[in-house]
């Protein structure tokens, strides 16, 4: 179903001051990129969205919601929102989306025009890679409605993890042992007051534990500290529990820990259905 053209009434004044291009930059702002995570509408310039609601209520006398003239007005506002959105990309269909979602108030009878801007936008992110958690929960919901869970997960929207199979017993690849004192680094993420970097180190019993050297986010100083319970007898079984434990590769990490991640982080290009739209 295609969206509906609005009617061809010069004398009623637009409430809808996103046009086309505003609405394929929001889209793109929020949901495009490499990331199959991308960060939504926190991306865009800080009030656009109010000020197009803004505009909108300002040219219809700010109507209480759920009158009759806010009834009126929303009616307006999507029938507008969606005929700019079909001007352009598939983009601009994503930045209507985002637009109505920050003007729709929530109801147990939604708009059936907002209904198929979600419906449509929710196609476009599943196909061009977006990962469903980056959606938000109550387009996920939409989406559960429409095309129903498998087990927990939205029905036909692949997941950003893939399984990793890991060396079996007696498979391991042959690594170097760590040596009496030694403190190998093995995996880095890089977080907002820096890196974490964590490091298996050879304990004097000869035990092999974790230590992490990080920010603590008890009073923001840079720290070293014990993973507590992370302690092995040997390098191969540290290296296979640590990767159970981070599940997917870190930003950095070493080539003897690589093979025990027991999933992968699958890339935006990695998820796509279609070629993304232009």
């Amino acid at each position: 179903m295609g969206f509906l053209k609005r009617r061809d009434d010069h004398r009623i004044p637009s409430v809808m001051t996103a046009d086309s291009s505003d609405l394929a930059r929001i889209g793109w702002t929020a949901y495009g990129g490499d990331s199959p995570h991308p960060t939504g509408t926190i991306a865009v310039p800080a009030g656009e969205l109010d000020g197009y609601v803004i505009a909108a209520l300002e040219a219809t006398g700010y109507p209480e919601v759920g009158s009759q003239p806010w009834t009126v007005l929303e009616e307006r506002f999507l029938e507008e929102l969606m005929v700019a959105a079909e001007a352009a990309d598939s983009w601009a269909v994503v930045g209507a989306f985002c637009v109505a979602a920050n003007f729709v108030a929530p109801s147990e009878a939604p708009n059936p025009r907002y209904l198929e801007i979600i419906d449509r936008t929710l196609v476009i992110l599943r196909d061009d890679g977006v990962a469903y958690p980056a959606v938000p929960p109550f387009a996920l919901r939409r989406w559960d409605q429409v095309h129903g869970t498998d087990g927990l997960f939205p029905a036909g929207w692949p997941s950003a993890l893939e399984n990793l199979a890991v060396p079996g017993p007696g498979e391991e690849p042959p690594v170097q042992d760590l040596a009496d004192g030694e403190s190998r680094r093995l995996a880095q993420r890089e977080l907002g007051g820096g890196p974490n970097t964590i490091y298996a180190e050879r304990s004097p019993d000869g035990r092999i534990v974790a230590v992490i050297d990080g920010i603590d986010s008890a009073d923001n100083q840079r720290k070293r500290w014990d993973w507590l319970g992370l302690s092995v007898d040997n390098y191969p079984a540290f290296l296979r529990e640590l990767g159970d434990r981070l599940v997917t590769p870190t930003q950095w990490a070493h080539d003897d820990l690589q093979p025990y991640f027991p999933c992968r982080a699958r890339s935006r290009e990695q998820m796509r259905r279609s070629p993304a739209p232009e």
